[in-house]
């Protein structure tokens, strides 16, 4: 599957979900990650988003919106969002990181700060992202999205992203045994999409999208398919047919604020 592990975890606010173990997501382990790869930006600098991206910002976000990527890494969606006309601004909690982005793209605000308290004003965003974040905390991912709900302008929307526990293996608990003692320090989340949409309803906001993709990879990292690289693009049209839709690994909800 991966080189996590991975056990099943009831928990009050989400629901049934996944826990990861394996290293601590911290500050260092970011830092060390984001150090270490590729800085390239030919795509984003001509505003390339993937298409869960591309649609959810096409039909929610309009045109000239300030948004606020929370937890922006290297900075490629804040990066390809400047591209597109929006009044994008990117924050991270890798000072060194941050520091990178600062130099290269200076005609972007970038900010360093932790998403569970951040240094805005209430109602400064018109959109916020978070790309993949809240999952990592273990104290759950309450206090992030409530400090994304302070932020955001009435009628303005969370894009949230983290790693689905999918229908599909939803009905495999075989595939997550034991209880995680011993494998290391906690790493994430995989929520359910009910689990992550009830907990945003209780937290104020309106689910207005919920959309699963990426199910070629979960049968990959899952299900053993061994695919060949060139493959897996075409094997996206997994993402639109009924049933297999809902295997996505990842899902990413839109909340708006009323």
């Amino acid at each position: 599957m991966s080189g996590h592990v991975i056990v099943l975890d009831d928990d009050e606010e989400t629901g049934r979900r996944l826990k990861y173990y394996s290293r601590a997501a911290d500050v260092v382990y970011w830092t060390e990650l984001w150090r270490a790869g590729e800085w390239r930006y030919e795509r984003a600098l001509e505003g390339h988003l993937p298409h869960h991206l591309r649609s959810t910002f096409g039909r929610f976000v309009p045109p000239g919106a300030r948004v606020l990527e929370a937890g922006a890494g290297r900075g490629h969606f804040t990066v390809a969002a400047h591209a597109r006309g929006y009044r994008a601004e990117g924050l991270d909690w890798s000072a060194e990181t941050v520091t990178e982005l600062r130099r290269r793209f200076p005609e972007i605000p970038w900010h360093v700060g932790d998403v569970r308290k951040l240094e805005f004003p209430d109602r400064t965003f018109d959109a916020v992202y978070s790309p993949g974040v809240c999952e990592h905390f273990e104290e759950g991912p309450s206090e992030i999205l409530l400090e994304t709900f302070r932020v955001l302008r009435p009628g303005g929307v969370a894009v949230v992203v983290t790693p689905c526990f999918n229908r599909w293996m939803r009905a495999r608990p075989e595939l997550f045994p034991g209880d995680g003692r011993g494998a290391g320090d906690f790493y994430q989340f995989a929520f359910s999409p009910e689990g992550m949409t009830a907990l945003l309803g209780r937290l104020g906001f309106d689910v207005v999208r919920v959309r699963l993709y990426d199910t070629v990879d979960t049968m990959i990292k899952f299900a053993g398919w061994q695919v060949p690289r060139w493959a897996v693009k075409p094997l996206a049209i997994m993402d639109y047919l009924p049933v297999l839709r809902k295997w996505g690994r990842c899902c990413v909800w839109v909340a708006r604020r009323p």
